[in-house]
């Protein structure tokens, strides 16, 4: 009696968890185009797609006529004000703007390996969270603040980055990143900080390849850029601004599999950014009047900065021609870069770069998933895969700005209240 009891609280366990998506348009993130279908979820995970599916007794019924289903967006770089991990309440206000937009999976870099365990022991509804140890060099990038010294292991050799490497995995963090490059722009108001050598940047990656995590720099120059992929860096974050891209960078990018996360939406200049009404409409009331102050100025760009946006563009351009994989990352916590919006803004661009709206979303999905190394797992609607779905209006994958439409998130199978 009791096993019987036993399996019957299990299998209504099993009921609650799937869910049918019926109807939806099915844009699935592989590169075929977008088809009327059926998706079911059960224990966290897409169990089938198709039409007219056997679904178990119990099955919420999701009706998504006329609208669109596309797989969840990353944020491959944020960073969140520390005030955010007080506790779980925090931890979901400060998320929440990622899911109203359809982001479910982000790469947090402003946490130390001591902050993780209790980060992770949270109850709240957030995207996905990948937590980042840092390492710099000492005065290097990444060093500015006590709060980030604090938090940034400093090494200066092979030797000391072994070292800290075996501190730092330690606190089992999901993936490493590493402040290597210290131009800052040619901007003469900031000096360059110090840079990392590549024997040092070597060994941090060679220690985190051998317990399967990602290794992403900041890195802004040609040189640098060639440094880190050498190395064995698996992506670059920022994007190259001091030169156009060259042969012999693409070529090792390509020999190291390496990927490019611009993080265009923290370059684009300010003074000149004009928003779309469905970015403004994500918008806090705050952040709206402080976007209308800023263009009111009417203040000219600096040389500096109009050079390295008119090189990054390009260069978007230049590594799409070369197939380069090119991910979704924003520097979410600079000034101006507000959570959500960012990765939006950032996809939003690469349309204007020649990814049609289609391949921004791929690339916003699939591929960010790819370059995490779980292309496997997630980044796409198949069997098998994580449930991270996003319901939007429209049809986001020839319209664009039809993906601010978001209707209904679900995060590993688990619908989020967008509340």
């Amino acid at each position: 009696m009791a096993v019987a009891a036993l399996a019957g609280a299990n299998a209504a366990q099993a009921q609650e968890r799937a869910t049918l998506i019926h109807g939806a348009r099915v844009f699935d993130g592989t590169g075929k185009a977008a088809r009327i279908a059926d998706v079911l979820i059960e224990d966290g995970k897409v169990a089938r797609v198709g039409k007219k599916l056997r679904v178990p007794e119990g099955t919420e019924v999701v009706d998504a006529s006329g609208l669109t289903l596309i797989p969840g967006l990353h944020d491959l770089h944020i960073h969140t004000r520390r005030e955010a991990f007080a506790d779980a309440a925090s931890l979901r206000r400060y998320y929440l703007p990622y899911l109203k937009a359809g982001v479910i999976s982000i790469n947090e870099f402003s946490v130390s390996g001591a902050m993780m365990a209790g980060i992770r022991g949270m109850q709240a509804e957030t995207p996905r969270l990948t937590l980042a140890v840092r390492l710099g060099v000492p005065g290097g990038h990444g060093t500015e603040s006590k709060f980030t010294q604090e938090i940034t292991f400093q090494v200066t050799n092979p030797a000391e980055a072994h070292a800290a490497m075996a501190q730092a995995l330690a606190y089992r963090p999901d993936m490493v990143k590493v402040f290597a490059d210290g131009w800052r722009y040619g901007d003469p108001a900031r000096p360059d900080k110090p840079d990392m050598d590549e024997p040092t940047l070597a060994a941090i990656v060679a220690d985190a390849h051998k317990v399967g995590i990602k290794v992403m720099t900041h890195t802004v120059t040609l040189a640098g850029a060639k440094l880190a992929a050498r190395a064995g860096v698996d992506a670059l974050a920022h994007g190259v601004g001091d030169a156009l891209v060259d042969d012999e960078l693409i070529a090792l990018m390509r020999k190291h599999h390496m990927a490019y996360v611009a993080t265009l939406a923290t370059y684009e200049p300010l003074e000149t950014r004009v928003l779309a009404p469905e970015e403004i409409a994500l918008l806090s009331p705050e952040a709206q009047a402080r976007e209308a102050a800023r263009l009111a100025k009417g203040e000219a760009v600096a040389p500096y900065d109009s050079k390295r946006w008119e090189i990054m563009r390009e260069n978007i351009r230049l590594l799409k021609a070369a197939k380069i994989r090119i991910g979704v990352g924003t520097d979410t916590g600079i000034e101006g870069v507000y959570p959500g919006f960012g990765a939006l803004r950032e996809m939003r661009w690469l349309t204007q770069l020649g990814f049609t709206p289609a391949e921004a979303i791929e690339a916003g999905t699939r591929v960010s998933a790819d370059i995490m190394g779980r292309r496997k797992t997630e980044g796409t609607i198949r069997k098998g895969m994580r449930a991270d779905l996003v319901l939007t209006g429209g049809t986001p994958d020839v319209v664009f700005r039809d993906l601010y439409e978001v209707k209904r998130v679900w995060v590993a199978g688990k619908e989020v209240s967008l509340d």
